[in-house]
């Protein structure tokens, strides 16, 4: 291997080179880590104004959901669940309350069941099957006091069956009765 000696002159430029190299390399060791921890500080300090900005509108409007609030505990939501205790005790208002609706517009009751209830979360699913016999006026109006009462009860499966031949004429003013079946549901609350 033949190895050349180096001038004075190239001998100074190779040591300015390397220098120069030395340099770069030291700045850049210390440069680049400085930036990419600034860059890094740069963006958590832009996440926590932009969250901070986001709360602060948020709690702008907090004296408008205070409002909404107010006006949905004046409405008093209790009124529209079944009675808060045993799943028996909700069903036994459900049943009352369908019994009276029935009762009421003349149809007859055939029977009631309650099936066991559902617990959903705070809440818990009481259902009532129930079986009669009625008019087309009656069971209409049963349906409309059932929907529309309070508290608030729903009507489920419902089927109607006719107990006349396809041939029967009534006679004027009286219609034929009916086999219905549905169940009425309600919710009541569990805990809070």
């Amino acid at each position: 291997m033949n190895l050349r000696t180096l001038s004075p002159e190239e001998s100074r430029r190779l040591a300015l080179g390397i220098l120069a190299g030395v340099v770069v390399a030291v700045v850049s060791a210390i440069a680049i880590p400085v930036w990419l921890s600034h860059r890094h500080y740069d963006a958590a300090l832009a996440d926590m104004n932009d969250k901070f900005d986001r709360y602060r509108r948020i709690a702008t409007t907090r004296p408008e959901v205070v409002r909404s609030l107010e006006a949905v505990r004046a409405k008093d939501a209790r009124k529209f669940f079944l009675r808060s205790g045993g799943a028996a005790l909700s069903a036994a208002e459900v049943q009352e309350s369908v019994r009276q609706f029935i009762e009421a517009n003349g149809a007859r009751l055939i029977t009631m069941q309650v099936p066991a209830s559902k617990d959903e979360g705070r809440y818990r699913q009481v259902l009532v099957n129930v079986q009669l016999t009625a008019n087309i006026q009656t069971l209409r109006k049963i349906l409309h006091r059932v929907e529309n009462g309070t508290p608030l009860l729903f009507i489920d499966n419902l089927m109607v069956r006719s107990q006349v031949p396809a041939t029967f004429k009534p006679g004027p003013g009286a219609e034929p009765e009916m086999f219905v079946q549905f169940d009425v549901y309600g919710y009541s609350v569990t805990g809070t």
